[in-house]
């Protein structure tokens, strides 16, 4: 199945998530990307307490809104935000005050009534709000969440939080099958992420299994044959 035969029946694009990237270089490699056509990024907060490891200790608001600034001649550009942090309740207004499109948070960090109140938090703040769910978590467990309508993306990690290159769990295709039916059958307009492990072999399976969006970092700025390549060598699947 190609890519461009999935974009017929439904919105499919890559967001660069920016792990791998060399931070002495921000600007560079933001511009890189812009440059190639991508719309969205993909931006990981680690706080280093969330994840219990002095190395997921990643971004914060300031980035954010730096990069906002510096490329503010191109409003089209999308920022999701991926909070794997302790307490996430307390970024909400700095990341809209930041430029921030869209929040996405980590289901495991809240209960479902702080969720619900979060998600309330985000939207209010004129900001999209997304869940993520861990590979060892039920994808029933966040339909609950779903279905009060603040929620407009599901990321699907198919790798455990923290650090990129890890293989890709396909129990991931399950859960976005079981999603996919799920929206279907309520007519809920709601957008399937995965994120982590995608490749030009793991993208096939995602996208036949009903996925929206693909998240990739290392495959594409760790290819041997550099950005442009990895872009095409997805695009071509």
């Amino acid at each position: 199945m190609h890519l461009k035969d999935a974009i017929t029946s439904r919105t499919l694009y890559h967001p660069l998530f920016l792990l791998p990237i060399a931070r002495s270089d921000m600007k560079g490699e933001v511009q890189k990307c812009i440059d190639a056509g991508v719309s969205h990024l993909h931006v990981d907060v680690f706080d280093g307490v969330y994840l219990d490891s002095p190395y997921a200790l990643t971004f914060g608001p300031q980035m954010v809104s730096a990069i906002r600034k510096r490329f503010v001649e191109h409003p089209e550009l999308v920022l999701d935000i991926h909070l794997c942090v302790d307490r996430p309740a307390r970024y909400a207004a700095a990341m809209a005050e930041s430029g921030a499109s869209r929040v996405i948070f980590m289901f495991e960090a809240l209960r479902l009534d702080e969720a619900v109140e979060f998600a309330q938090t985000i939207t209010s703040l004129g900001m999209s709000c997304g869940v993520s769910i861990n590979p060892d978590t039920s994808i029933s467990d966040i339909y609950p969440l779903l279905e009060t309508g603040l929620v407009d993306l599901v990321d699907i990690l198919a790798v455990e939080p923290g650090f990129g290159g890890q293989e890709f769990n396909p129990v991931s295709e399950h859960k976005i099958k079981d999603l996919q039916g799920w929206r279907r059958e309520r007519g809920i307009d709601l957008q399937i992420l995965v994120d982590g492990g995608i490749n030009s072999k793991t993208i096939k399976r995602v996208v036949q299994a009903g996925a929206d969006i693909c998240v990739a970092g290392t495959a594409i700025f760790r290819h041997k044959d550099g950005f442009s390549a990895a872009l095409k060598e997805l695009h071509d699947q």
